[in-house]
């Protein structure tokens, strides 16, 4: 059996890790030196309340011996591992997943850069359910993965681009790309990195260069946000009124990417097969 190990970045809820029959390791954030343990999407408490009263707040990759954990038990149950993470250029969680694998000396043990995070990974991780429910081989599967992944749209914006520049996890964004005069950037993970594609005008404008970016062929759909529940639902009524058909989900993601986005993100991911 094939057993897929992803990372908390793909921000889950716990009855849908029982549907995919995977395993979540935890990334870790810091609030004023204090360590904390992402969780499943609905088991992250109230962690908006450390954002207020500047506190000091970062993120750092979960330990190897995390993720060296969970392979050795998958392995003691004979299964072969694939563990799939967050885009290696927007953490170190990747390089502590691949350092894992290779302590275990196991050939059974196979990790892939997603390229992507949140609903983005989350899509990645649906296909790979798909193959092993197929019966594929890992090397099938792993060969079909790196293809998918470069087919994954993930667009966002945010309200404020000071945590994601603070962060460093950014790729070519310029540096008057900004939220002011109610410009709102819009943002793609590209390649595994943060990149800019355009601005729009205020929450309406990105409502609409979201729907916009949507092929009408798309199947499946993940509208992701944190705080801002009123824009992303505003997101999801107008992509439910453009295309009834899509199958979609809406999602909130947890504190670490909040450290490095703000509260206030919301986007979208989506496959797509034509690329």
């Amino acid at each position: 059996m094939i057993k897929i190990i992803t990372d908390s970045t793909i921000y889950v809820k716990k009855a849908e890790v029982q549907e995919l029959e995977i395993r979540i390791v935890p990334v870790t954030y810091t609030v004023n030196g204090y360590p904390y343990c992402e969780s499943y999407a609905d088991n992250n408490g109230n962690f908006k309340e450390f954002f207020k009263y500047n506190r000091k707040l970062t993120t750092s990759g979960p330990n190897p011996s995390a993720f060296l954990s969970a392979f050795e038990e998958e392995l003691a149950l004979g299964n072969e591992v694939l563990c799939m993470t967050i885009s290696s250029r927007l953490s170190g969680t990747y390089s502590a997943a691949y350092m894992a694998a290779k302590q275990t000396e196991s050939k059974d043990v196979f990790v892939v850069d997603s390229h992507l995070t949140a609903g983005g990974l989350y899509l990645l991780v649906c296909e790979a359910k798909k193959c092993i429910d197929q019966g594929e081989t890992m090397a099938e599967i792993i060969q079909k993965l790196l293809k998918i992944r470069d087919k994954i749209t993930v667009a966002f914006s945010v309200d404020d681009m000071t945590p994601l520049r603070n962060s460093g996890r950014i790729g070519f964004v310029r540096m008057s790309v900004g939220t002011f005069l109610n410009i709102k950037p819009i943002l793609l993970c590209k390649d595994g990195a943060v990149v800019s594609e355009s601005s729009a005008h205020g929450n309406n404008g990105i409502v609409k260069k979201l729907v916009e970016k949507i092929p009408s062929y798309v199947s499946e759909l993940t509208v992701n946000y944190i705080a801002n529940n009123r824009l992303a639902c505003h997101i999801y009524t107008a992509i439910r009124e453009k295309y009834p058909d899509i199958k979609m989900r809406m999602s909130q993601m947890g504190p670490v990417l909040a450290v490095h986005l703000g509260l206030d993100v919301v986007g979208i991911s989506f496959l797509d097969e034509k690329i």
